[in-house]
């Protein structure tokens, strides 16, 4: 089977500029980053609860995550400047590339409900952002039962360059990502 990236390059490009939707194939939508974050309430009280969601998305990724902090106080919240409120990692050429196909081959198919699939366009940047609300569906956190002993949940914003609203509805079809 190709992989991804062979996929959009040759296939999926072409069948872009043949349906006239492209002028040219460099028109064509990119694949720039993939965004992986978690967030956890309890972070803001005890910092400790941010090692486990670390864990996943370093188990999840392959690579280490960095913490979020808070930009703001918000009073209602308590939350104050400065604390750690979640962690996240960006993924980018060959580890972009395999965590996509794990995640339109393997964790997409087991996903029954995608009502968390969301289109989402801000800052004038092109993505989509899906949340998984159980990250147990990733295949390395199979035997890791013990140490993940509360639900946690993740997003992933897949994020394009050559931004075009027509070109990236038909550009995610085709990589088989389902698009309301």
């Amino acid at each position: 089977m190709k992989t991804i990236k062979k996929y959009s390059n040759s296939i999926l490009k072409t069948d872009l500029l043949l349906k006239n939707i492209n002028k040219n194939v460099l028109e064509a939508p990119i694949l720039s980053k993939i965004v992986i974050s978690s967030g956890v309430k309890d972070a803001n009280s005890n910092s400790n609860k941010i090692l486990v969601p670390l864990l996943i998305l370093n188990l999840i990724t392959g690579q280490n995550p960095f913490y979020t902090k808070a930009k703001k106080s918000i009073a209602n919240f308590k939350l104050r400047k400065g604390k750690i409120i979640g962690c996240k990692v960006t993924l980018r050429k060959n580890n972009m590339n395999k965590f996509f196909e794990k995640f339109v081959h393997v964790i997409l198919p087991q996903l029954s409900e995608l009502k968390d699939l969301k289109y989402k366009n801000s800052k004038g940047k092109n993505s989509i952002t899906i949340g998984i609300e159980d990250c147990s569906v990733f295949p390395e956190l199979e035997n890791q039962f013990e140490l993940i002993n509360k639900i946690y949940g993740v997003n992933i914003s897949i994020f394009l360059k050559n931004r075009n609203l027509n070109k990236d509805n038909l550009f995610f079809s085709g990589l088989k990502i389902p698009f309301k």
